[in-house]
């Protein structure tokens, strides 16, 4: 019980040092709930990446995000953004804790 509560007390201080790299790196781009909607994403071709789509998270690990955000996705308009392990891993785990919906189904033709 003690470890099980210890474990939540760290992903509690995981979330919010996640946030506050996020907030500082990430949101203007990406926006504040991660729907790629950021006020800086208005200057774009192409909007940024919305982390709210669960397709997006289906088959994501958490080395090929680690290396999305310190190296950039070549192809898009996302550059590196070189940290240490101290503010990566928490900033996974934040960008993992957003709420993720189905992409909608296609209306079927009557």
């Amino acid at each position: 019980m003690l470890l099980a509560l210890l474990a939540l007390a760290a992903r509690a201080d995981d979330l919010e040092n996640g946030k506050s790299i996020y907030v500082a790196r990430c949101q203007s781009c990406h926006g504040a709930t991660g729907r790629g909607d950021g006020p800086a994403s208005a200057a774009f071709t192409r909007k940024p990446r919305d982390f709210s789509a669960k397709e997006y998270w289906d088959d994501m690990t958490d080395d090929r995000l680690r290396l999305y955000i310190i190296e950039g996705k070549p192809g898009t308009i996302m550059r590196g953004f070189p940290m240490a392990d101290e503010q990566l891993a928490p900033l996974v785990v934040y960008l993992r804790s957003f709420p993720t919906t189905a992409a909608a189904a296609p209306t079927p033709a009557p």
